[in-house]
């Protein structure tokens, strides 16, 4: 919108005459005060944050060592029928429980020596990054992730202040543009 329509538009509305506008129109009339802005995003971040750090604080994550028997969140780190097998004990395949990862070391050595013997490169940076990628599989996959009991009114305030939180990052930004129509 041109400056010229938007003077337009807004005597127009001064003086009384119907003209047809729609809410980014009217946002766009408004005059923006950064500063102002700057601090609503800053306080929108820090109750977002906030609250998605109360709703996170709630989660338990463990390995499934952890519910074997071995090391527990209830129990001592040294218990377990079979403590010497791994952290929590349990015997399995290499992405299963208490497992290991050694054999997908083999292609990340074999990369990273790629990476640094050879001039192109593509090859290296393959087996570098696919080792780490199933290594990082791996480890999501021995993981379980519970949420704690907790009280209906605490989660309805960290609702409350993730929502609250991302609605005023939103105002605080809404009608700045990049420039482009």
């Amino acid at each position: 919108m041109t400056v010229v329509a938007s003077f337009a538009k807004m005597n127009a509305i001064r003086s009384g005459h119907a003209v047809e506008h729609s809410r980014s129109d009217l946002m766009a009339m408004q005059p923006r005060k950064p500063v102002e802005d700057f601090f609503t995003f800053i306080v929108g971040a820090v109750l977002l944050s906030t609250g998605v750090f109360l709703f996170f604080n709630q989660v338990l994550v463990g390995s499934h060592g952890f519910a074997m028997g071995g090391a527990g969140f209830h129990r001592g780190w040294g218990g377990g029928g079979m403590a010497g097998y791994g952290w929590g004990g349990g015997m399995g395949g290499p992405l299963a429980p208490g497992g290991s990862f050694g054999l997908l070391l083999i292609p990340l050595t074999a990369g990273v020596c790629m990476l640094f013997a050879l001039r192109n490169q593509r090859w290296g940076w393959f087996l570098v990054l696919a080792s780490l990628a199933a290594l990082a599989a791996g480890v999501l996959q021995t993981l379980f992730v519970q949420f704690q009991p907790t009280t209906l009114w605490n989660l309805m305030m960290m609702l409350a202040l993730v929502g609250s939180g991302g609605g005023l990052m939103f105002r605080a930004l809404m009608g700045y543009d990049d420039g482009q129509e």
